[in-house]
C-alpha cells in the first residue's frame, strides 16, 4: 500500500508528546513490513536542517489563503525506509515553537496549519504521489480530507484516495473564528452545522471526523468514551453519528529507544533475567534528586505535561500523605505556571522527599523510568498514554487512573495476570488509597518482583500497532471498516 502520513508532530524533529511518539515510530514499523510510507510535516524553525540531513527540494509552493498567495519550500529526508517532506514557510514557521511560545498559542496557528494542509494536497498531485490511504492525524490535518474532495482552490478534484482520521487527543479541535472561512477555499456546503461550522465558529478536528472514510483513537476505551458527553468535548455527537467506522488501535511503541538492556542514558544496563543494574539506576537517580541512596525506600516517579488533564490537582490534594508515606517523589515537566510553582514549593517544603524538575528532559526521562519503584499517572482522561508502556518494560510499576489507554494497557495487581495498580473516581483520596495499596505490596519483595516481571513481559511493540493498522487500512480500502 501506498500511505500518506500527514502530522504536525514526528519526533525526533518537533514533538510535545505521544502524536509526535507514534508519527515517528508508526511509519517505520509500516515500511518495515512492506509499506511504501511518506510523511509530511512543518519545517519549524526549531528543526536543525543540517543535523537531520534535510535536502531542499527543486520545487516552490505558491499557496492561496482566500485572496492572498503565500510562497513556501520543501525538504526532505529519507532514512530507515521512510520519506519525510518538510513544508516550510518563513511567514508561518520561521518562529519559536511549535503551536505557540512562552505559554500561549499562536493567533494565526488556523492559518499556519491550512497552508501545511493545502500544501500537502498540491504535492500530492504535482508529484502523483497516488496515496491509497491519506492517514491524518488530530486537528493540524482536519481539513485534508476535505480539501483532497474539493482542492485547495475548491475545485473538485478527481482523487480516489481513502482517509484515515487519527485522534490522538479529542479536547484540541483547532477552532477558528467563522470569518476565517474563505481561507479555505472550500464551497459553502462545506460550512453547516454537518460539516465544519461548530457553534458558530471552524472546528478543524470536526472537518475530519465528517469528510474522512473512517476514524480511530488510540486505544479501543477511549474510542468508546469520546462517544459520550463526559469525554466527548462537545464532539460526542458527532462521533456517535460516525460510530459504525470510529475504531479504537492501542498506540505501542519502538522497543528499540525504550529497552533497559541498551539504554544509554542509564547509570547501568539490566533485564528481565538480571535485575540488579535497576538497584543501580534507582541509587544513581536518588543521588541525582538529591535524596539518600536508599535502595528499600520506595520511590515513586511522576513525567508529565503539568496541565489539568494529567491529573495534577489530584496530586495537589495528595501530596501532604505522599510525602508523610515515606516515600521519596520524583516529578519532571513543564506546563501551567501555577502547577510548575506548586512543584517548585513541594520540593522546597520536602527536600528530602520530593524533587521537581521543571524541564524538558529526555535523559532525565529515561533514567526516571529505569530508577523510580512506582510509576504515577493519575489523568482525568488519557487517550492512551505512552508512560505505563515505558514503565513496564523497564520494571517500573505503573499506577494509573483507570480511564482510556490506561484502562486498556494495566491490569490491576488484586486481578490474575496483575501489572499494576488501577483506580477508579476522581478523587484525591481514591488516588492516595490506591498508593497506599501500593506501597504495602512493595513492602513485601517476594510480591513486588514477580509483579515487577509479569510488566516486563508485556509486549506493547509498536510491530502490533503496525499490524493492527495495516489491517484496518485494508478494510478502508475493501469498503468493509464497519465497527461490528
Amino acid at each position: 500500500m501506498n500511505i500518506v502520513f500527514v502530522s504536525s508532530e514526528i519526533v525526533p524533529f518537533a514533538s510535545t508528546g505521544g502524536l509526535g511518539d507514534v508519527c515517528a515510530a508508526l511509519p517505520k514499523a509500516l515500511a518495515k513490513q512492506g509499506q511504501n510510507v511518506t510523511r509530511f510535516i512543518p519545517l519549524y524553525q526549531s528543526i536543525d536542517r543540517e543535523r537531520y540531513r534535510l535536502e531542499k527540494c527543486d520545487v516552490e509552493l505558491h499557496i492561496p489563503l482566500g485572496g492572498a498567495w503565500f510562497y513556501g519550500t520543501v525538504w526532505m529526508q529519507e532514512f530507515e525506509g521512510v520519506t519525510t517532506y518538510f513544508i516550510h514557510s518563513a511567514e508561518f514557521f520561521d518562529r519559536p515553537g511549535i503551536y505557540g511560545h512562552s505559554g500561549h498559542g499562536y493567533s494565526d496557528n488556523f492559518e499556519r496549519f491550512l497552508f501545511f494542509q493545502k500544501a500537502v494536497v498540491k504535492l500530492i498531485d504535482e508529484w502523483e504521489i497516488k496515496p491509497d490511504i491519506v492517514h491524518c492525524n488530530d486537528w493540524q490535518a482536519g481539513l485534508v480530507p476535505m480539501l483532497l474532495k474539493y482542492g485547495i482552490e475548491g475545485e473538485n478534484r478527481a482523487g480516489t484516495e481513502a482517509t484515515l482520521m487519527t485522534i490522538h487527543n479529542l479536547a484540541h479541535q483547532g477552532w477558528a473564528p467563522a470569518e476565517k472561512f474563505y481561507m479555505t477555499q472550500l464551497p459553502p456546503e462545506c460550512y453547516t452545522m454537518h460539516t465544519l461550522e461548530f457553534y458558530g465558529e471552524i472546528n478543524m478536528l470536526k472537518g475530519g471526523l465528517v469528510a474522512a472514510t473512517a476514524i480511530n483513537a488510540v486505544s479501543p476505551t477511549y474510542s468508546k468514551e469520546i462517544q459520550l458527553p463526559k469525554f466527548g468535548c462537545k464532539l460526542d455527537g458527532v462521533l456517535r453519528e460516525r460510530k459504525n467506522v470510529l475504531h479504537g488501535i492501542l498506540n505501542g511503541i519502538d522497543y528499540s529507544r525504550w529497552n533497559p538492556e541498551t539504554d544509554q542514558y542509564l547509570a547501568a544496563n539490566y533485564s528481565l533475567q538480571d535485575l540488579s543494574g535497576k538497584t543501580a539506576c534507582k541509587k544513581a537517580l536518588q543521588k541525582l534528586a538529591g535524596f539518600s541512596e536508599d535502595p528499600t525506600r520506595p520511590l515513586l516517579g511522576v513525567i508529565t505535561r503539568l496541565v489539568p488533564q494529567k491529573g495534577i490537582d489530584l496530586l495537589a490534594g495528595a501530596m501532604e500523605q505522599i510525602a508523610g508515606s515515606g516515600a521519596q517523589l520524583i516529578i519532571l515537566g513543564t506546563g501551567d505556571g501555577h502547577y510548575e510553582q506548586a512543584c517548585r514549593e513541594w520540593a522546597d517544603r520536602w527536600p528530602d522527599r520530593v524533587c521537581s524538575w521543571i524541564e524538558f528532559s529526555n535523559e532525565k526521562a529515561h533514567q526516571i523510568e529505569a530508577g523510580v519503584d512506582l510509576f504515577l499517572m493519575p489523568s482525568e482522561f488519557e487517550p492512551c498514554g505512552q508512560n505505563q508502556l515505558y514503565s513496564m518494560r523497564y520494571g517500573t510499576i505503573p499506577l494509573v487512573h483507570g480511564v482510556g489507554g490506561l484502562e486498556d494497557s494495566v491490569v490491576d495487581y488484586a486481578e490474575e495476570g496483575g501489572t499494576g495498580f488501577k483506580f477508579y473516581g476522581y478523587q484525591p483520596e481514591n488516588f492516595f488509597s490506591c498508593i497506599r495499596r501500593a506501597l504495602e505490596t512493595y513492602s513485601n519483595q517476594a510480591k513486588w518482583k514477580p509483579l515487577m516481571k509479569r510488566a516486563m513481559k508485556q509486549n506493547f511493540s509498536v510491530i502490533h500497532m503496525a499490524e493492527d493498522y495495516t489491517r484496518l487500512y485494508k478494510s478502508i480500502l475493501s469498503g468493509d471498516a464497519v465497527v461490528h
